[in-house]
């Protein structure tokens, strides 16, 4: 047998360097979804060129991203670009890109609400906040639509464990309680772009649907479950296996779009904003299984059911700024998930569990009343966050870029 210091071999000669390009990276789970960690100073300043590197590290744009480590997955074929922020607003500026399987290009323009959790804890371990108390609190800027999100990590050991009805899967990490402040108006800039808190879309087979299409730490079209024949408790499996299902939700997300104006025509809407709006149907609390095996969860544990689509594919989990719109659009009388609360909810401060695939996501909304009007001051949800890898990812050859820029502070 060998001894390991006997097989130190030059890496130049067993990979062809010239071949790919290194590229720090490291890899961070967030809450239900894990994500590529990028300095901002560490990929090239080019647009263009920047996508190529994330598209080769990721291995898109093949379905499986056998050839990258993306996830091939919606929760797990993400990234997050960060740097330190320039100006006394916020500590941490970050930009989320989505890599659906079969993408040809990232998408942009959304945040990703579990991540934020990860960009907090990149920042602590990679330096980027100096010497700054973990517990105390983080400001973080998101790029993709210019809010601010509140991050105070209460603990950085790796054996700190929240229950997995909290996080959506058994997990530990750092535990990391996160406010979107002014959530409200993410994409288009006001909660309720169509300024109606209800309004019925009709398919082509002639079935009206109630939708509330609402934009609050992203935007999002909420339909009743049972108005086409759901119960908002389907199992990811289930519905992965209805495909008209799929392509009527998709008809009416495209509708969508064309009344906020992202498009002039729905039939335009699938190719040109695939990824905004967003859509999820809801539905009264019940008992349903969890996606992942580990049991089920009961009615009482709940508040509401809901299940989301985002680029056409179904979440096995819930998104952290889904649950902030939910949570918002369950604060508006008359919209379609107020209905399905069951009740009438006014106060300034609530909280709401959404039953989703994975478990039960626990959202704290806090609003205000102006001239009538609903306000969004806040929402905030429990993450944790681990990380998981780090090091370089070598990216093909395709995606070469100039030399780094030197980080601050180096």
């Amino acid at each position: 047998m060998v001894a390991r210091s006997d097989l130190s071999v030059s890496f130049e000669g067993l990979y062809p360097l010239s071949d790919a390009k290194s590229v720090p990276c490291v890899v961070i789970r967030g809450g239900t979804s894990r994500g590529l960690f990028f300095h901002e100073c560490d990929l090239p300043g080019d647009r263009k060129l920047r996508d190529e590197v994330i598209m080769g590290a990721v291995g898109a744009p093949d379905p499986r991203q056998v050839d990258g480590i993306g996830g091939a997955d919606l929760l797990l074929s993400k990234v997050a670009v960060v740097a330190r922020a320039d100006d006394d607003d916020a500590d941490l500026e970050c930009e989320f890109a989505n890599i659906a399987p079969g993408k040809l290009r990232p998408a942009y323009g959304t945040n990703c609400g579990n991540l934020v959790a990860g960009v907090a804890l990149f920042g602590i371990e990679e330096g980027l906040l100096g010497m700054r108390e973990s517990t105390s609190s983080i400001r973080i800027r998101n790029r993709n639509s210019g809010k601010i999100t509140e991050a105070c990590v209460r603990g950085l050991a790796a054996e700190l464990r929240m229950d997995d009805r909290h996080t959506g899967m058994p997990a530990t990490g750092a535990c990391i309680d996160l406010d979107f402040l002014e959530p409200g108006g993410s994409v288009l800039g006001c909660l309720l772009p169509t300024g109606r808190k209800r309004e019925t879309i009709s398919l082509d087979d002639g079935t009206a649907v109630d939708v509330s299409i609402v934009d609050a730490g992203a935007l999002y079209v909420f339909l009743r479950a049972a108005d086409l024949g759901l119960s908002g408790a389907e199992t990811f499996h289930e519905l992965t296996h209805d495909h008209m299902m799929l392509q009527r939700l998709e008809q009416i997300r495209c509708e969508a779009a064309t009344r906020i104006g992202l498009v002039s025509d729905p039939s335009a809407a699938t190719e040109r904003t695939p990824d905004v709006p967003k859509l999820a149907f809801v539905g009264p609390a019940r008992e349903y299984a969890r996606n992942d095996g580990l049991g089920t969860v009961s009615a009482d544990q709940v508040d509401l059911v809901s299940r989301i689509i985002s680029s056409q594919h179904y979440h096995q989990a819930y998104a952290v700024t889904a649950a902030i719109a939910t949570a918002a659009a369950a604060s508006l009388e008359g919209s379609t998930v107020n209905e399905a609360l069951g009740r009438v909810t006014v106060e300034s401060e609530a909280s709401f569990r959404i039953g989703h695939p994975s478990g039960v996501l626990d959202c704290r909304i806090k609003s205000r009343q102006i001239d009538g009007k609903t306000e969004i001051v806040s929402g905030g949800v429990m993450r944790t966050a681990r990380r998981i890898m780090q090091g370089s990812v070598l990216v093909p050859n395709r995606c070469y870029f100039t030399v780094p820029r030197p980080r601050l502070g180096s």
